[in-house]
């Protein structure tokens, strides 16, 4: 149990693109389905993403479709991206399920593929407390000591918060490196009501807390904070970036000028009726936006999250149009390479 991850908290830096899971589209998708990945997408998607600026990936949170992914897909999905990252990057596995005995098998598969961390949340069918909180991640740090781990706190997802006497143990855990905190939904609620502040205290700079890009100009300004999450970046990799080289400048005021004119995620995204509303629906929104956008192709999503209001799928295309318009202003990498 002395051994650690290769991964530390000092190794999470930039941008960690967190990337869909790209869906079949030459075939019908329904309940029987079987063998819906597109193995080949899902593998030039983490290359170009890679190669576009991510400083790691982490797969099957929500609109990876971990909840509607067979295992067998999970596992050739994330064998694919794996393979296809070959180290550049860290790569970290999905593998929150309902119990910690599934979980942990799940990981220990992802080890030996060669993953070098897991996307971890906890435990949803029913809330946890604070205490089974953290002996569900100690378990799984004990079982995998040389495996980092991305913390996944999705207060909608697992029904309550990580709370800040949380975050104070699970510091003191070196496997967790770093945190995809709550989402803009609720981000601009939480430097005023002390909830970050607390909870970035609490770590005492062992875990990484990361917000959206969009709210990032506001964390590395007040905290320091030198890393993002995105899932931003599969839409228009190139805006994601300048955002980047903006913060990492000091130019926060330009980045936050940019981050201001950009069409994400957009007042028409966001549902009316809060939170509640837009979890309701958000794997379908999310997928179709990026996949129309036209960098990655994402597909559709999988049963049964792929039933939605009309109108969530209209204002998704119609979004992606603008975040097109995005990808010519702020081109990517890969696409100055192509026109090259």
């Amino acid at each position: 149990m002395g051994r650690l991850p290769q991964i530390s908290v000092d190794d999470i830096k930039g941008v960690v693109a967190y990337q869909p899971t790209t869906v079949r589209t030459d075939i019908a998708i329904d309940r029987n389905t079987r063998n819906a990945v597109d193995l080949d997408e899902a593998a030039r998607a983490a290359d170009v993403l890679i190669r576009d600026g991510a400083s790691a990936i982490v797969l099957n949170g929500t609109f990876g479709e971990l909840a509607s992914l067979s295992l067998d897909e999970i596992m050739d999905f994330t064998r694919a991206v794996v393979e296809s990252v070959k180290d550049r990057v860290p790569v970290f596995a999905g593998a929150t399920t309902l119990n910690t005995r599934e979980t942990i098998e799940r990981a220990r598969k992802f080890r030996a593929m060669g993953a070098h961390g897991l996307n971890l949340g906890r435990g949803m069918l029913s809330a946890m407390d604070d205490v089974a909180v953290v002996e569900w991640y100690r378990d799984i740090t004990e079982e995998f000591p040389d495996m980092a781990v991305m913390l996944y706190d999705d207060a909608q997802a697992f029904k309550r918060p990580i709370t800040t006497p949380v975050y104070r143990e699970l510091a003191k855990m070196p496997q967790i490196v770093a945190c995809k905190y709550r989402t803009v939904l609720v981000i601009s609620n939480m430097i005023g009501n002390g909830t970050y502040n607390a909870d970035f205290e609490a770590v005492n700079g062992r875990i990484k807390l990361l917000t959206q890009e969009t709210d990032w100009p506001i964390v590395n300004r007040m905290f320091g904070v030198d890393a993002c999450w995105s899932s931003y970046i599969n839409c228009a990799p190139g805006f994601v970036m300048a955002v980047r080289d903006a913060v990492e400048a000091g130019e926060l005021d330009r980045a936050q000028a940019m981050i201001d004119e950009s069409p994400w995620p957009g007042d028409k995204f966001s549902t009316a009726g809060g939170p509640d509303s837009w979890h309701m629906n958000k794997i379908m929104a999310l997928k179709t936006r990026i996949h129309h956008a036209g960098y990655i192709k994402a597909g559709p999503p999988l049963p049964p999250y792929h039933v939605a209001p009309a109108e969530r799928g209209d204002t998704a295309r119609e979004l992606a149009m603008l975040d097109r318009e995005m990808q010519k202003k702020y081109p990517h990498r890969t696409a100055l390479e192509t026109v090259g």
